[in-house]
């Protein structure tokens, strides 16, 4: 549900539960340095990463692209992270990607994400998979984009992932 539906109150429990868990304070700050640490220990960079919440609503929060590819890269190596990748919504079928990439795009049923919204601010991470079943994680990003209708941004968004999915699909990578 946490990815599925981007339940941001249950993002905001989970971080205090991992904080909990790694012996942290269950408080932002705690979650914050659980994160860090785990992503460290997974080998995930976290050059420019700042934390403030869980959920990502908060405006203060800083990833690169490169730390959410490494993300679903690291999730896949491991049984006890792979629910990361199944946990992800199914482009044209479910969650937070059942309106989008549908109309017969390759992405339908095909391409994985997470999305994340703000005014101005739209991403998708996610997975798409070459022939021969090798799957390659991606992170798309648009920020200041408060002049620009949302859904012609989530509209360009989506049409990248699904053109990287379609790619994939044809076997080119």
């Amino acid at each position: 549900r946490l990815l599925t539906d981007s339940d941001n109150e249950v993002a905001e429990v989970m971080l205090r539960q991992a904080a909990i868990a790694a012996g942290e304070p269950a408080s932002f700050e705690g979650g914050a340095a659980t994160v860090k640490k785990s992503l460290t220990a997974a080998k995930v960079s976290t050059s420019g990463l700042v934390l403030y919440d869980g959920s990502g609503l908060s405006r203060k929060n800083r990833i690169s692209a490169q730390t959410l590819v490494g993300v679903l890269s690291a999730s896949a190596k491991s049984p006890a992270t792979s629910a990361v990748l199944s946990g992800l919504p199914v482009g044209g079928f479910t969650g937070t990607l059942d309106d989008r990439f549908g109309g017969g795009t390759a992405a339908q049923g095909l391409g994985r994400a997470k999305t994340g919204t703000l005014t101005g601010v739209h991403s998708l991470a996610g997975l798409a998979t070459l022939s021969g079943g090798r799957p390659i994680a991606f992170a798309l990003m648009a920020d200041q984009t408060e002049q620009v209708n949302p859904f012609v941004v989530q509209a360009a968004i989506d049409r990248v992932a699904a053109d990287l999915v379609a790619c994939a699909c044809k076997g080119s990578g």
